[in-house]
């Protein structure tokens, strides 16, 4: 099992979510994430340059976050329109 740690960008854009949307992201961190960040069934990409890590995508939400050891670090959320300007 994973452990996840959010920066404070991660946090001050979960904010300004809307509180449903903060709901089910929440319920898909907690259980499938946690324990295979890696799993086929959720839809996760590997960055390309100049960006390194990973990418989730929950709804119309993205999530960067990378991998060291058993620690995912999230360092942003963002809408889908937002995430790759």
């Amino acid at each position: 099992m994973y452990s996840i740690f959010l920066t404070s960008t991660a946090v001050r854009n979960l904010d300004k979510i809307p509180r449903e949307e903060q709901r089910k992201i929440a319920h898909i961190l907690e259980t499938r994430f946690v324990l295979d960040p890696f799993s086929h069934s959720l839809d996760i990409k590997k960055l390309q340059k100049p960006e390194t890590g990973y990418r989730l995508r929950v709804g119309d939400y993205r999530f960067s976050y990378t991998i060291e050891e058993k620690i995912i670090t999230i360092y942003r959320i963002k809408h889908r329109k937002d995430a790759y300007k």
